[in-house]
């Protein structure tokens, strides 16, 4: 056999070797290269705001309300950009060291599997309706952050409010309220807030404190929904303003009994299942499929994520349909053999989910040994090869004749980092190869 241009194995590194008959399949080598373990499974991730999302009522139809109203003063309360506030309060917003995402964007809504965290400015006005007068103005930071349990359902959040900056009328001082709610009602409860009433504030004020939460039931699973109002008062003029999962639905928190014991974790975030580069054969074999099949499954930023499918009978289905008695094992490949697919047989995008009903039709690879210089080499290779052909673009699944070790490996670690995660029915996941 012709040595090939893909990555060949060698006391578990790789190294690309080509000879004179494989120059064109440099580019196939490249493609499926296993040079990167990032820790793309830790990376925060934005939640964007909902298209539909309630919009807050503007300062200026308040002051309008209150010139009908005949009122002498209303009070306004906003969420601005951090652009908007005076320098300092953008630099006091932006380096605090309060949340874990305090580098991070303000206003942005941040997510792991394990954690919600927003940081925000809020403007507070005191102003005359009828002349439009600014008698005062005061600038807030807000910090929150979530921190569920992947084996509790307890979980609990923390809460800060720092008063950076104020003017006119507002020097002198008023007051602060915070109302956080845990729905559904039923399935959430909820401690006592950060702190009690209407507090008074001033200057460099902070108040902080912790929410308790606790999911009530033991089967199934709730999602629950975090909402948040603030309320601002100066004597008689009052004002609030409202965030939380009607304007981001990564203030959510799902909780279940489905997978062994209770816990709680952030939907919202899409984890990674990187594959670990000790199952090199089966991590090229995926990468492969990823780079060659046009769908890209599960590769973030060129295809769409892979989704759980929780149901075994089903799972068992679709591995018999691709891995079916078509299945060849090749005689090169290290025993044990095993029939290796991609997507996985437990995922909504496995080939017979997407009407394959012969394992004939997915791209067919095979991991090959061969000795050199008294070494063991493996490498993977295709139909075509050796002629410049990759396989198919437009198959709906591929499978490999692949050593028992490298698939029982993958499939080992994906159902540890299922349960970690706790991943079900339908969430989506993607799946890291190395490629670039």
């Amino acid at each position: 056999m012709a040595i090939s241009a893909l990555a060949l194995i060698a006391s578990g590194s790789s190294t690309a070797v080509a000879s004179t008959d494989d120059a064109a399949n440099s580019a196939h080598a490249a493609a499926i290269s296993p040079t990167r373990e990032s820790s793309s499974t830790d990376r925060p991730q934005v939640v964007q705001p909902r298209k539909n999302a309630k919009s807050t009522v503007p300062c200026d139809q308040i002051r309008k309300q209150a010139a009908a109203q005949g009122k002498a003063t209303a009070l306004c309360v906003e969420s601005v950009p951090v652009f908007q506030a005076p320098k300092r309060v953008a630099r006091a917003a932006t380096g605090s060291g309060v949340t874990w995402c305090d580098a991070q964007a303000q206003g942005q809504v941040y997510v792991t599997r394990k954690s919600i965290c927003e940081n925000q400015v809020s403007h507070v006005s005191l102003i005359v309706p009828e002349t439009r007068e600014v008698l005062g103005e005061a600038w807030l930071n807000i910090k929150q952050e979530v921190n569920t349990k992947n084996t509790d359902v307890n979980f609990s959040e923390d809460f800060f409010l720092r008063v950076q900056a104020v003017t006119g009328a507002l020097v002198s001082g008023f007051n602060v309220a915070i109302k956080g709610e845990c729905a559904a009602t039923s399935a959430c409860q909820q401690g006592l807030g950060p702190w009690t009433g209407p507090a008074p504030v001033t200057l460099l004020s902070e108040k902080e404190g912790t929410w308790q939460r606790n999911w009530k039931n033991t089967t199934g699973f709730d999602t629950l929904m975090l909402e948040y109002t603030l309320t601002a008062s100066y004597g008689a003029a009052k004002a609030s303003y409202s965030w939380g999962v009607s304007q981001n639905a990564g203030w959510q928190v799902r909780c279940d009994k489905e997978l062994s014991t209770a816990g709680c974790v952030v939907p919202k975030y899409t984890p990674t299942f990187e594959i670990p580069s000790k199952y090199n054969e089966a991590r090229q074999f995926i990468g492969m499929v990823q780079a060659s099949m046009s769908s890209h499954p599960g590769w973030e930023g060129k295809g769409e994520p892979l989704h759980r499918e929780a149901n075994e009978t089903v799972a068992r289905r679709n591995r018999d349909i691709v891995c079916d008695d078509t299945f060849r094992p090749s005689s090169s490949t290290p025993k044990p053999v095993q029939c290796d697919e991609f997507p996985f047989a437990g995922s909504k995008e496995s080939g017979a989910q997407q009407g394959v009903t012969e394992g004939k039709t997915c791209q067919q690879y095979s991991v090959v040994s061969e000795t050199r210089e008294g070494k063991e080499y493996l490498s993977l290779t295709w139909p075509g090869l050796n002629q410049g052909k990759m396989p198919p673009a437009n198959a709906k699944c591929a499978r490999a004749s692949m050593p028992k070790v490298q698939n029982e490996g993958v499939g080992g670690e994906l159902g540890r980092k299922t349960k970690k995660w706790r991943l079900l029915m339908g969430d989506a996941y993607w799946v890291d190869a190395g490629n670039k």
